[in-house]
């Protein structure tokens, strides 16, 4: 008796059984945050040598993008991710006549990313790490760049490597639906612009350099909402 009377309210408490669609859409929005870095650059002139420290400093932005999934059983996954950062550079000391260059400036990211997703797919709530490598465009808009010519200062985008790695949580709403928070950072060699190493005088002329040298990393925040489907 006791059996029948609580087998309709413990029928109630179960979750429906969530499937493990094939593919997934992800679209995402978030914060991609900066920070600043300082390089001693030698100066070369007519056989001496001096030294400056130049700065560069990424400030935070929005960041937005896509990126299409694969599930490769109950606890993997692919992806291949794009997405764009809004981050404003900054130049500091890189000559005695430009002792800071403000310029607009953006991240453009494609990589391929592998997760592991902890628990299995009927659960409504799953947390996974993942890890990936692709490539990243910095690019220095179109006005920038021609002022920053006007001061002497010739730019242009460059391409670096890029590797990330990171942890999130999908929510799923339905068999066709979820969402997701996702935190990670991204790691590349600092760009060049198209800047030397070393600084030279050359005549009465100043050319800017910078000594690149570790590794930037961006940290970056999104929230996504994913449409997931069977492909079939």
């Amino acid at each position: 008796m006791f059996s029948l009377a609580c087998g309709p309210f413990a029928s109630a408490q179960v979750s429906p059984s969530l499937s493990n669609g094939k593919f997934e859409f992800t679209a995402f929005a978030g914060a991609s945050f900066g920070d600043k870095f300082q390089f001693p650059t030698l100066v070369f002139a007519n056989g001496a040598v001096s030294s400056q420290t130049v700065g560069m400093r990424y400030a935070s932005g929005y960041q937005i993008g896509i990126r299409g999934s694969e599930n490769l059983g109950d606890h993997a996954a692919v992806h291949l991710e794009y997405s764009f950062a809004n981050q404003p550079l900054l130049f500091t000391n890189l000559s005695p006549t430009v002792q800071s260059l403000s310029l607009g400036h953006y991240v453009h990211r494609l990589t391929y990313d592998g997760s592991y997703l902890i628990l299995p797919p009927y659960k409504r709530f799953r947390p996974y790490v993942k890890a990936g490598a692709g490539t990243a465009l910095f690019f220095i808009n179109g006005h920038s760049r021609e002022d920053a010519r006007a001061l002497g200062v010739n730019l242009r985008d460059s391409w670096e490597f890029d590797f990330n790695w990171g942890a999130g949580l999908n929510a799923r709403v339905d068999d066709q639906a979820a969402l997701s928070f996702e935190f990670k950072n991204q790691i590349s060699g600092f760009p060049s612009y198209g800047l030397p190493r070393n600084a030279q005088i050359q005549g009465a002329q100043f050319v800017p350099g910078v000594s690149r040298n570790g590794f930037l990393n961006n940290w970056q925040v999104n929230f996504g909402v994913t449409y997931i489907w069977d492909g079939e």
